[in-house]
């Protein structure tokens, strides 16, 4: 099976979203601006950084280099979780948000919902500034942009987790990287107990507390009891390794990428797109390998791009032809080899120029992109998953604390936001 087919295989969120049923919000425009002959300004709100947004940038002067008469104005709101806060909190005031963002589907539910999001579809087909090949960008990734029956929204940087490991360290100790969970908590001991330091550990806790109970065929909404079994084994696979050594947590750090750079930690889990911090990082001090993140299921992760339907026609059309530029096969195959992102086009999984492009994550993403899964885009979603982040630091930062009464203010925490 075409990586291609398991990418759409995988998918969970399409029928999750149908499941809401039509929505209200957003417009569809039988008047569009077919043509831009006059300037126009837009702005992109996005939170990349490094060489990610070194790379978007390239592709921004490149579409203004084409397109004389439209100039995109990048402005970086710094990280994911401050990129949300402002597009929350501007929601008030549409008439100050941006002509585009770069957002998670969980965050835009509301403003669709309350018709603050362009609804695309008029535009996709429009015979004259429409998609000629919108089939090409992989089903699993289009469906994912489909709220109700409208999509909103057009796939742009996509990834999932994987391992990410000292190499050099793994075969000094005659170590093979780890496939299992299993494998993961012995490799790591045997790490902690000859080079004393930390095996292991895994820069988002929210992906890894979902992660781990849909591995146990759970699924994280407002059915999952969070005092229940798999939700203990999720805490205490990590508390136990927090409490000998051999697992550690990003803490102060934010991501362990660094700590990986610095050898404090011999592996983590972290995203496929990461691979320029953590080349940059290492610097060559030693060889980095990179693995399938070590269990059947992973999380289908990145943001994809909405229009906001406070402007303008023209930046309306201004802003959809940038979409189309940036997902063209020729940007995403750029986008994907200087950031490490999935490409969000089949075409571009299958190439040669992308199967030899030199990084380190291309030869294993077909594996690492099986099984995999979306966590449920529902009201409270977003809330409740990083609820979870909460609650997983909270104890694995105090190991001394008592998980049974932490696990039951979680639900009750939980109760509220669902």
């Amino acid at each position: 099976m075409k990586l291609a087919k398991k990418l759409i295989v995988s998918s969970l969120v399409v029928g999750i979203l149908s499941g809401c049923g039509s929505t209200s919000g957003g417009t569809t425009n039988s008047d569009i601006v077919t043509e831009i002959t006059e300037p126009v300004e837009i702005t992109f709100w996005h939170a990349m950084n490094g060489a990610q947004e070194e790379s978007l940038t390239k592709l921004t002067e490149q579409f203004m280099a084409e397109n004389e008469n439209i100039t995109v104005t990048l402005q970086n709101q710094s990280s994911y979780a401050d990129l949300q806060q402002k597009l929350t909190a501007t929601q008030v005031s549409p008439e100050n948000l941006p002509t585009l963002t770069q957002a998670y589907p969980d965050w835009m539910l509301n403003a669709v919902n309350d018709g603050l999001v362009l609804a695309l579809d008029e535009y996709i087909t429009n015979e004259t500034i429409g998609f000629d090949d919108y089939e090409d960008i992989v089903e699993g990734f289009r469906e994912a942009t489909i709220f109700g029956d409208q999509t909103y929204a057009i796939p742009f940087n996509k990834s999932t987790e994987v391992l990410w490991y000292n190499k050099t360290l793994l075969d000094e100790l005659g170590l093979e990287a780890p496939t299992t969970l299993e494998e993961l908590t012995e490799v790591s001991k045997t790490i902690q107990a000859e080079k004393g330091i930390a095996g292991a550990g895994f820069d988002a806790l929210s992906n890894y507390y979902t992660t781990y109970i849909t591995n146990e065929g759970e699924v994280y909404n407002n059915e999952f009891d969070v005092t229940g079994q798999a939700s203990q084994d999720a805490v205490n696979y990590y508390l136990d390794g927090i409490k000998d050594g051999y697992f550690r947590i990003a803490g102060t750090d934010k991501y362990l990428s660094g700590p990986f750079a610095s050898e404090t930690v011999a592996m983590y889990i972290g995203s496929n797109a990461g691979e320029s911090f953590v080349t940059q990082g290492v610097d060559g001090k030693f060889e980095v390998g990179v693995a399938p993140f070590p269990a059947t299921n992973k999380i289908q992760q990145g943001t994809d791009l909405y229009v906001f339907d406070s402007a303008t026609a023209e930046q309306k059309t201004a802003a959809f032809e940038y979409l189309k530029f940036v997902t063209t096969a020729e940007s995403q195959l750029t986008w994907a080899t200087d950031t490490g992102y999935v490409p969000v086009r089949t075409s571009v999984l299958e190439s040669d120029e992308y199967k030899t492009n030199g990084s380190l994550v291309t030869p294993i993403l077909e594996e690492a992109t099986q099984g995999l899964f979306t966590n449920p885009v529902v009201e409270g979603a977003n809330a409740a998953y990083k609820e979870s982040s909460t609650m997983l630091e909270g104890i694995l930062a105090d190991p001394t604390v008592d998980v049974t009464e932490k696990l039951e203010a979680f639900k009750t925490s939980l109760a509220s936001i669902w």
